[in-house]
């Protein structure tokens, strides 16, 4: 039996009733501004947190200050899930777009981790689709053309924040994808140009998904894949 418990997270969606009794009074409903820093690279982090409609970058960087995106969390996931096994993290965790999320103290859900088999595997499953996230952004990174990895960003950033309208400039998205702004500007003005997006003031909207997903790389579908089978396998109780 599933939880009655209303949110737009999937984790917390997919915990059974009895679970959800324990894990959801603990919850604190936050807002996440645009910018703000959730955890810097060597902190353990003091709580967990589920994003509701925010989308939160983990974020590279080099000693000389260059910096580009290796994964993303959205209302698919977590944010921190590392704390649990008492790691230290390894990226910066930054809000790429504001909104509203769930955060719970680290400590508690440390403890639940531990007790309760159902939040265990949940919690691991879930790990092992962001690993596999990380694993194929290096991959995008790396082999395939910026056209392609914007495509990929647009579409998985629509699919974690639950809307086709995207607050984020070209500037911003030039920075978490590791290109130069003028790349990145041809690539929206040629989707645009096509009917597929509009960009205005800061705001990229997605008007014909089909073609945006007929553009991309293999690496959105594999993405979406291994949090698809995540979410199938969550135990059902």
């Amino acid at each position: 039996m599933k939880s009655s418990f209303t949110s737009k997270n999937r984790i917390l969606r997919a915990l059974p009733i009895k679970e959800s009794r324990i894990i959801v009074p603990q919850l604190r409903p936050i807002w996440l501004d645009k910018d703000q820093v959730l955890s810097e690279v060597g902190e353990r982090a003091k709580n967990v947190i589920f994003p509701e409609e925010a989308l939160i970058s983990y974020v590279s960087e080099t000693s000389d200050g260059e910096a580009i995106e290796v994964c993303v969390v959205g209302n698919e996931g977590a944010v921190d899930l590392g704390a649990l096994l008492a790691l230290r993290t390894s990226f910066r965790a930054v809000v790429q777009i504001a909104g509203p999320a769930n955060a719970i103290s680290t400590d508690f859900l440390r403890r639940e981790f531990g007790r309760c088999d159902v939040v265990h595997r949940i919690l691991l499953q879930y790990t092992g689709a962001l690993l596999a996230q990380l694993a194929q952004t290096s991959v995008c990174n790396k082999f395939h053309f910026i056209d392609q990895r914007f495509c990929r960003w647009l579409l998985t950033a629509t699919d974690r924040i639950g809307s086709t309208d995207i607050p984020m400039t070209q500037d911003a998205l030039a920075r978490v994808l590791g290109s130069r702004r003028a790349s990145v500007s041809g690539v929206a003005g040629a989707l645009q140009s096509k009917g597929i997006i509009r960009y205005s003031r800061g705001v990229i909207s997605i008007l014909d998904r089909q073609a945006l997903e007929s553009k991309c790389c293999e690496c959105y579908q594999s993405i979406c894949m291994a949090h698809d089978n995540c979410v199938s396998a969550a135990p059902r109780s």
